[in-house]
């Protein structure tokens, strides 16, 4: 047997996250060993429908998994693929919507219910969190690691090979024939970007890192998504001190250099407030993060420009 290295456990392995309500809640126990692993890997496909915006009108996210592929990565025939959708509907788990002759069916995962529930078994890695868990708690588990892992990506070498991605497929035009290396590939490539980003705005290295969870270690994805919000953030604030918003400029009287990124940590905490008590999927922390983000600073740029006007 080949033992874990450390390296692996933090960088380089990639895992389906299971969630503990399954084994731990009364209800959900009585689901198949099969069944539980199938919910697992539709709901390890969230991140993709993010980044291909699968989300409906209501803002309902889905995905696209066709039955054959669903057999192949469970290891077994169709019938039973069609055995497990029927009793994950049943737990109120999936919901599928026809699109039409020779179209995959849309497919929408539920969320877990959990009713064992306490602060003693809450784990960051649990995919199910109550809509008001503060997400920001989180942070505290690992963070030396987190940091670490992190600052080794906002300082590395953006010409070092390691990070470079090469011929990263796209998924959104073949998001259903993805593979392991493609993945492997996508995730080299947003470390890269990341490094990318925090090397022409190092201002934005500490707050980066300051808050993103510590998921991202395991989805880099959801950390390029924030530092992207950061540096679009920042590029409308001083486009907007260009301009001459009064707000702005009446901040750089007092602030001086410092009226940007002063402005940034302010609007950029109160992102982060709402989001404690208004996101239920962790998955979606940096997409939601950064729209957020760039609404929330429109708007204020707007109402600053407005009330400058009224005056």
């Amino acid at each position: 047997m080949e033992r874990t290295k450390l390296n692996q456990v933090v960088t380089s392995e990639r895992f389906i996250m299971f969630s503990k309500a399954l084994i731990e809640d009364d209800y959900y126990k009585k689901m198949k060993p099969e069944s539980k692993l199938a919910y697992s890997l539709l709901r390890n496909r969230f991140n993709l429908s993010i980044s291909n915006e699968w989300i409906d009108s209501k803002g309902d996210v889905y995905l696209y998994y066709p039955n054959e592929r669903l057999a192949e990565d469970l290891n077994v025939g169709k019938d039973k693929v069609i055995r497990i959708k029927k009793e994950l509907h049943e737990f109120g788990l999936l919901e599928e919507e026809r699109q039409g002759f020779n179209k995959p069916n849309r497919i929408y995962v539920g969320n877990l219910e959990v009713r064992k529930f306490t602060e003693n078994n809450l784990d960051i890695s649990d995919t199910k969190v109550v809509a008001k868990y503060d997400f920001r708690k989180s942070q505290n588990a690992n963070t030396g690691s987190r940091k670490t892992r992190l600052q080794e990506v906002a300082n590395y070498d953006t010409n070092n090979t390691e990070l470079s991605d090469t011929n990263s497929n796209n998924t959104e035009t073949k998001p259903l024939e993805e593979d392991d290396q493609n993945n492997k590939s996508r995730d080299q490539n947003s470390f890269q970007k990341i490094a990318e980003h925090i090397s022409i705005h190092p201002e934005l290295r500490e707050l980066f890192l300051e808050i993103t969870p510590q998921q991202a270690l395991n989805d880099p994805q959801t950390g390029l998504s924030i530092v992207e919000g950061l540096v679009q953030a920042e590029n409308a604030l001083e486009d907007g001190l260009k301009k001459g918003n009064s707000k702005m400029l009446e901040n750089q009287i007092i602030f001086g250099d410092q009226v940007v990124m002063r402005q940034l940590k302010i609007v950029v905490q109160e992102q982060l407030d709402y989001m404690t008590s208004h996101l239920v999927e962790p998955t979606a922390f940096g997409s939601y993060f950064k729209r957020g983000l760039k609404n929330r600073i429109v708007i204020w740029l707007e109402t600053a420009s407005l009330k400058n006007h009224l005056q």
